[in-house]
């Protein structure tokens, strides 16, 4: 009998080889019967503040969820703070995205958004993402103001927050409606599975997905057409597309970086041990 996995996506741009795995039976290949949830079941209010009463954080803790794809960041974080599961690879794409202001805006460059509230979902990967790249343009830690918002499309529209970090479609939506673009984001994510996935399980998922991002790589027609599916047909041919990057294996090196990033900005309260959170083999 095929072992059931039950997966949690995120954003479509980003998770979108976890989907083509299911649908071109790249998994089935491997033995494996996936019930795959593309997003969270209770839409935009169940994008709280606590991560841990998010679905997928929540349904791993309780057992009823394998694996999840979430920023490297977050990876960390949710596998320390929920003693659940270990980091198994880095996903597959590396993530988009970019901070965002209206039209009428005064705000021209990242300095003009020192201690000015910026939307993010958060502890997600907009949140750190934002972070990183405000230390980049010259502010400082201390002088960089995130706000959570459930709903951070709407917070910028609505004029609740000045300036909004957004991933697709909600960049080309903000696009749509006349927003401007000040600074991109980058950022990877992480693989997290469950305590009883084993390594011959991992590495049935790490090649379906590597299949995935084969097959998507055949051609940028397709590619964006899989990806920005959440998109109006329209938007596609400019939407903001991942890097493609297949998963990778999460070296130790990397791994400390991050930690050290995190503990010195105060999200971690103490530094996790390299196999304590990643499964290496």
């Amino acid at each position: 009998m095929a072992r059931v996995i039950r997966l949690q996506g995120d954003s479509n741009a980003h998770d979108r080889p976890w989907m083509v795995a299911v649908e071109q039976g790249f998994f089935a290949d491997e033995g494996l019967t996936i019930e795959y949830t593309e997003d969270n079941p209770k839409g935009v209010a169940g994008r709280v503040e606590d991560f841990s009463q998010r679905w997928k954080e929540s349904q791993l803790q309780q057992g009823a969820l394998e694996v999840y794809p979430v920023c490297e960041w977050g990876a960390i974080e949710r596998v320390q703070a929920l003693g659940k599961g270990k980091i198994i690879g880095l996903d597959t794409t590396v993530r988009t995205g970019a901070i965002m202001v209206r039209k009428d805006s005064k705000v021209q460059t990242l300095a003009d958004l020192r201690n000015v509230p910026i939307a993010v979902t958060w502890h997600a990967g907009t949140f750190y993402a934002a972070i990183e790249v405000m230390e980049a343009g010259g502010v400082k830690f201390d002088d960089i103001k995130l706000e959570h918002a459930n709903d951070r499309l709407d917070a910028l529209l609505s004029g609740r927050n000045e300036a909004a970090a957004l991933m697709e479609p909600l960049v080309s939506r903000a696009a749509e409606a006349g927003c401007r673009q000040i600074a991109d984001l980058r950022w990877r994510g992480g693989i997290v599975a469950g305590d009883d996935v084993d390594e011959e399980t991992a590495a049935k998922l790490r090649r379906a997905l590597n299949r995935a991002v084969a097959w998507l790589r055949e051609n940028e027609d397709r590619t964006r057409t899989e990806l920005l599916r959440d998109l109006k047909p329209e938007l596609r041919k400019t939407g903001l597309l991942p890097e493609l990057t297949g998963v990778q294996s999460y070296q130790a090196a990397e791994f400390n970086e991050k930690v050290d990033w995190m503990l010195h900005r105060g999200f971690l309260k103490e530094a996790p041990a390299y196999d304590a959170v990643v499964r290496s083999k």
